[in-house]
């Protein structure tokens, strides 16, 4: 129970102020307590400080798991040497006999041997440490700025919070959207080509962008897919085939998606042979002009009566439409593995499908103030499904809206609006009762922080009658959650949805 609360002050907590630009977060050097430096807008960061001898590491804006706390030793900041090699994609191993870890990624393999001060490249010439290796709980501990340096990390220090901010090499992603749901205020084709239909920029997110599902079929309740007007709201736009031209021109890969849910009664469909092997077919012929298949089919599982049944369904349904799609490309979305959705079976799939859409995100809860895809599900949704197919077979798909919520006299929270990124709460064309820190005269001293623990920015403010909670999607939580994406060597990133994303993005 969250009760009213006036200019809400979380203890030992500093609000970092960074002025920087995007581009300068994620790929100039960093200076003093900030990550970077630029004449960009200011962006705040709300970080907990460590109490001495411990310390925050940040790697890419976001945390990293660790089995035991980083800490300060002389002034060098010690890490486990196993997380601190999955978070940067370097393979680790041990040497019981010498008492010896092994740190590889690309060209470059490390002997670290506890106690000794100097480590040895596979080239045979040694390194020395500001701290010898150690051993605490059983985990390799290391100096964090040596072995991130060494990879080509770039790494600075803030007294202030006590955090070890760390910002990965640049590197290309692939950038997928789902281009759905579209509406005059929310254009997809605005966010993908930059300008209004039917026009096309020159300097447009299409030119880096790999593909787009297209969310424009779905199944019906009788198993036939439509493409026309239904209640999903998953149907072809006017001027459909415009845009398929135009993605093509980009280079990019169009992919027809197709939905169901419990409206659809997808369950039965599947559990109907006849209308497994139909819906399968009516899928291979609806999908002739499209460059791959996306099926979303949503809800399996949730009743445990059934979830086994639904497992070996869409199992069965998958293989079918496999076999009929021939050499085009297949992909699945799918909740992720802790999700009450058990109707998946994800190593099945992870063979049957080319990759797979994993959809961390969706995580707030009606009634407790939450964001929509925090770092701790995100990255444990990420992790466990890696473990189950190659990290090479995940896009990850990230959410483009937030959340915010209403606090009532007696303590109640609610949900109250799904902000589209674009929006931040000024002006939500979708949501008009809902406050907004620019019409909201008592929020005006209020402004949005980033959060690495939520992975995107946090407001509170408090109102005439009620308080406000928001946890908001910008082009910073975006590009967060792409270097999540490039942590773990994901295929890429999937945003929900075009349309919601702000200019420029």
């Amino acid at each position: 129970m969250i009760g009213k609360q006036k200019h809400v002050r979380l203890p030992a907590v500093s609000f970092l102020l960074i002025s920087l630009t995007l581009a300068a977060l994620f790929t100039s050097t960093p200076q003093g307590p900030a990550l970077a430096q630029s004449a960009g807008n200011p962006i705040h960061i709300r970080i907990a400080a460590e109490e001495s001898p411990y310390a925050n590491v940040l790697l890419d804006m976001s945390p990293v798991q660790f089995p035991v706390k980083p800490y300060v030793e002389n002034g060098t900041t010690m890490v486990p040497l196993r997380a601190l090699g999955e978070a940067v994609g370097a393979k680790i191993g041990w040497d019981e006999a010498n008492r010896a870890a092994t740190y590889s990624k690309g060209g470059l393999t490390l002997i670290i041997t506890i106690g000794k001060p100097t480590i040895t490249a596979s080239d045979g010439r040694p390194i020395s440490m500001p701290e010898p290796a150690t051993l605490l709980d059983g985990n390799t501990m290391v100096p964090v700025r040596l072995f991130t340096e060494l990879l080509g990390y770039q790494v600075s220090w803030d007294e202030h919070t006590r955090t070890v901010h760390i910002l990965s090499p640049k590197e290309h992603v692939r950038l997928w959207g789902f281009y759905a749901l579209g509406s005059i205020s929310y254009s997809s084709w605005q966010d993908v080509f930059g300008a209004k239909y039917p026009l096309s920029a020159d300097d447009c997110p299409a030119q880096q962008m790999d593909g787009v599902f297209l969310g424009w079929f779905a199944i019906g309740k009788h198993g036939k897919v439509t493409s026309e007007h239904n209640s999903t709201g998953f149907q072809k736009p006017d001027g459909w085939p415009s845009v398929i031209l135009e993605a093509r021109w980009h280079g990019m890969k169009v992919f027809s998606m197709y939905f169901a849910d419990e409206q659809s009664d997808i369950s039965s469909l599947l559990d109907d042979p006849t209308a497994l092997h139909s819906l399968a077919r009516d899928i291979a012929a609806t999908s002739a002009e499209y460059d791959g298949v996306l099926i979303d089919f949503e809800g399996l599982g949730l009743d445990e009566a059934t979830a086994d049944r639904d497992r070996q369904n869409l199992n069965e349904f998958l293989t079918a439409l496999r076999s009929l799609l021939e050499d085009k490309p297949l992909s699945v979305a799918l909740p992720p593995l802790d999700s009450p959705f058990t109707g998946y079976d994800h190593e099945y799939i992870g063979n049957v499908a080319d990759f797979v859409v994993l959809m961390a995100y969706n995580y707030q809860e009606r009634n407790n103030p939450s964001p929509v895809a925090p770092f701790e599900q995100v990255d444990k949704a990420i992790r466990q499904e890696i473990e189950i197919m190659g990290p090479e077979k995940v896009i990850l798909g990230v959410p483009a809206y937030g959340a915010l919520y209403t606090i009532a006299e007696d303590g109640q929270a609610s949900i109250r609006a799904l902000p589209p990124s674009k929006d931040g709460l000024t002006g939500l064309p979708e949501y008009p009762n809902a406050p907004g820190l620019d019409a909201d005269p008592q929020a005006r001293n209020a402004f949005p922080v980033f959060v690495p623990e939520y992975l995107c920015n946090y407001v509170e403010w408090e109102g005439e009658d009620a308080s406000y909670k928001a946890y908001l999607e910008d082009t910073l939580s975006l590009k967060t959650r792409v270097l999540m994406a490039k942590r773990y060597g994901l295929k890429g990133v999937a945003v929900w949805r075009l349309g919601f994303l702000p200019d420029n993005w």
